[in-house]
């Protein structure tokens, strides 16, 4: 399949256009030659998931978290330089979607989340750089779920999400009669701006929050493109 066509099909579904992201979304490192037979997923462009992906047989590397940021690489130095030189030695090409990902309904992180804890009523919330990203939903009974091998209860009541480090919505979510707030991970004075307002915040891991989305995607893309789809790192 062509690798414009793939990433065609991923730009019309997470519609990254509609983002203020600081992550340059789509393409960010190109291939020799235009067919991809495989199909990689990871949260991060990291040495480690360039290499599996290679070595997986794939073409094509999809990430959460990519390597160009903002005005994009300035010098391709130190780790950047490791991950080019792994994703070229491969014939690798390098995609990520930011943003659009954790915010998208059909397989985004949040969502996925939400589906995870059985959330029901589920509305959008929680604005970062005028792009809402979270959500919040009611659970009916609480229920314990499981998030990076780790278990976690989940309160009756209403539940406010958010992927990643999030916990500065930890406040927003109290003022909207939250009962708890399921991040990945907060900064001290987040944890404490949280306390100040009796908020319950479950920190349950960046990256493990953050592996929800990319597997949906993959699941998506094998089945609507009929293209082999390989996870790394990935919840089965």
């Amino acid at each position: 399949m062509k690798l414009e066509t793939i990433l065609g099909w991923a730009n019309a579904l997470l519609k990254p256009g509609d983002f203020d992201d600081v992550s340059n979304n789509g393409l960010q490192i190109a291939r020799e030659g235009n067919e991809v037979a495989k199909v990689a997923f990871a949260v991060d462009a990291s040495l480690a998931s360039v290499r599996a992906a290679g070595e997986a047989g794939a073409q094509l590397l999809i990430v959460h978290h990519g390597i160009s940021w903002g005005g994009g690489i300035k010098r391709l130095t130190g780790g950047e330089y490791a991950v080019v030189r792994a994703a070229m030695s491969a014939n690798l090409a390098l995609a990520a979607y930011h943003l659009p990902l954790d915010a998208n309904s059909e397989v985004g992180n949040n969502w996925e989340l939400a589906r995870l804890i059985g959330l029901e009523r589920i509305s959008p919330a929680f604005s970062y750089h005028g792009n809402v990203i979270g959500l919040v939903g009611r659970l009916a009974a609480g229920r314990t779920v499981e998030i990076g091998k780790r278990e976690f209860a989940i309160p009756q009541g209403k539940i406010g999400v958010c992927s990643g480090g999030a916990g500065e919505f930890a406040t927003a979510a109290k003022f909207l009669g939250c009962d708890l707030f399921l991040t990945g991970e907060a900064n001290w004075g987040e944890v404490v701006a949280a306390q100040n307002v009796s908020m319950p915040m479950i920190c349950a891991g960046h990256y493990e929050t953050e592996t929800f989305g990319v597997a949906a995607l993959s699941r998506r893309m094998a089945d609507a493109l009929q293209i082999e789809t390989v996870g790394i790192g990935l919840p089965t």
